[in-house]
C-alpha cells in the first residue's frame, strides 16, 4: 500500500502497519450553540459548514491527515474511516481531504455498546452524526475502543471486484508486450508491457494504474468494469512508456486500459445477530440487484460468497461497510420474503460493488435491497 500526500488521502495503511505514526494529542473545545468556525483561508473544492450546533466534536485538517489516521486517533480504530466519511459528507471524494476544513468527529455511544456487546450496534451508518455538518473543536481519544470487528473479504479480491459506472476515460492503453506474440493472449504478473503514454502526456517512473476492460452494457446504469489487472511504470519515453504488470485478477490484454491506482481498504464489520425473516422493513435506501460480476452472465441464481452489484451508491450516501437486507415479495398481497444479506466493498456514484455475506435462499438480479 502507499500513502498518497500532494493533497491528503485516507490511505495510511502501510504506514500504520508499518511502525504507526505519532499524531500530536489536541485538547477537547466545545462549540457554542450558533458558533462559527472559521478556518484560515485555505483552497479546497468542498463547501464545507462554518456553523454548528453545541456539543458536537470538530476537528479541523492540517497537512499529512487522513481520514485513516484520524480515525485511529479518535476512534482507536482506523478501520472506522467510512464513518468519519459519513459524519462529513460535504466532503464529496473520500480520497481527498484539505487543510484549513473542518472535520465532524461522530459520536460513538452506538459503537462503544457494539464492543461491550458483541451483536449488537453496527457499521451500518446509523452510529454516527447526522447533523448538517455537527461539530465541536477536536478531542483526544478519550480510551474509546471501537467493536470487535472482522474484514469482509482479502483486500485482493476487493481490488479486483467488478463495479458498474459510467464509462470511463478509455485513452490511456496497452499497445504491446514486450513478447509480441503474448499480446494476442494474455500477458500476466511481472510481465513487461507497453503503453501508449509517455513524458508529454506527465506519466513518471513509479506511477502506478489500475488495468481495466469495458465487459457490457448494464441497462439503465452505465457498464460493467472489470479490473484486470494493476502496473507499476518502469520507464519512460516522449510518448511511450515501459511498464510491469505487478497484480493480475483476470487475462490481461493489448486494448485494456489504464486508471491511475488508488489503494482499497478493507471495509469490517462488527459481530452482531444477522437478518431474520422476521425483521421489519427500516425504510432506508432501497434499490435492486443490478447485475452479478462473477461472470458475464445476465441471470442466475446467487448465493453466499457472490459478488454483485446494487443501484445504490455515493450519492445515494452508502459507503464501504455498509448492510443491506436482500429480499423480495412473492405476491402483492404477501409479506416480504427475506433471502439474506449482503456487505459493500466499494461504491461509485451511482452503485455499489457488494458481497453476498448470508443467503437463506438463492438471490438473483432484480432482488430488492434495503440498508439495515
Amino acid at each position: 500500500m502507499r500513502t498518497r500526500r500532494a493533497r491528503i488521502s485516507i490511505w495510511g495503511m502501510a504506514i500504520l502497519f508499518c511502525g504507526g505514526l505519532a499524531w500530536a494529542q489536541q485538547t477537547p473545545d466545545q462549540a457554542s450553540e450558533g458558533d462559527d468556525i472559521l478556518p484560515p483561508p485555505n483552497w479546497t473544492p468542498y463547501k464545507a459548514p462554518n456553523s454548528f450546533p453545541e456539543g458536537t466534536r470538530l476537528h479541523i485538517i492540517v497537512k499529512d491527515d487522513t481520514l485513516w489516521d484520524l480515525s485511529n486517533t479518535y476512534q482507536e480504530n482506523p478501520f472506522l474511516w467510512p464513518q468519519l466519511w459519513e459524519a462529513n459528507r460535504y466532503i464529496t471524494d473520500p480520497h481527498w481531504i484539505y487543510p484549513g476544513d473542518p472535520l465532524v468527529i461522530p459520536d460513538l455511544d452506538v459503537l462503544r455498546a457494539a464492543d461491550e456487546e458483541p451483536g449488537a450496534g453496527g457499521l451500518d451508518g446509523t452510529s454516527v452524526a447526522k447533523d448538517e455538518g455537527g461539530a465541536s473543536r477536536v478531542a483526544g481519544a478519550g480510551g474509546l475502543r471501537g467493536p470487535n470487528l472482522f474484514p469482509i473479504f482479502e483486500e485482493e479480491s476487493i481490488q479486483c471486484a467488478g463495479f458498474v459506472s459510467e464509462k470511463e476515460d478509455e485513452g490511456f492503453r496497452i499497445f504491446e508486450s514486450e513478447d509480441t506474440f503474448k499480446v494476442h493472449i494474455a500477458v500476466s504478473e511481472s510481465d513487461i508491457i507497453y503503453v501508449n503514454r509517455g513524458q508529454e502526456d506527465g506519466i513518471k517512473a513509479g506511477d502506478e494504474y489500475y488495468i481495466r476492460e469495458r465487459v457490457r452494457k448494464i441497462d439503465g446504469h452505465g457498464w460493467l468494469i472489470n479490473t484486470t489487472g494493476w502496473l507499476t511504470i518502469l520507464a519512460v519515453q516522449s510518448q511511450t512508456a515501459t511498464a510491469q504488470i505487478t497484480g493480475s485478477c483476470r487475462d490481461i490484454l493489448e486494448g485494456h486500459y489504464l486508471v491511475p491506482f488508488k489503494p482499497i481498504p478493507v471495509p469490517l464489520l462488527p459481530f452482531r445477530a444477522p437478518v431474520t425473516r422476521l425483521t421489519p422493513e427500516t425504510g432506508k435506501n432501497r434499490g435492486t440487484i443490478i447485475a452479478s460480476l462473477e461472470d458475464v452472465r445476465e441471470i442466475g441464481s446467487l448465493g453466499r460468497g457472490y459478488v454483485v452489484s446494487i443501484d445504490q451508491g455515493e450519492n445515494d450516501g452508502v459507503f464501504p461497510g455498509a448492510i443491506f437486507t436482500v429480499f423480495r415479495f412473492n405476491t402483492s398481497r404477501t409479506p416480504r420474503k427475506v433471502l439474506g444479506e449482503l456487505a459493500v466493498l466499494t461504491v461509485h456514484p451511482k452503485t455499489s460493488t457488494a458481497l453476498i455475506t448470508l443467503s437463506y435462499n438463492y438471490m438473483e438480479r432484480g432482488d430488492l435491497v434495503e440498508l439495515k
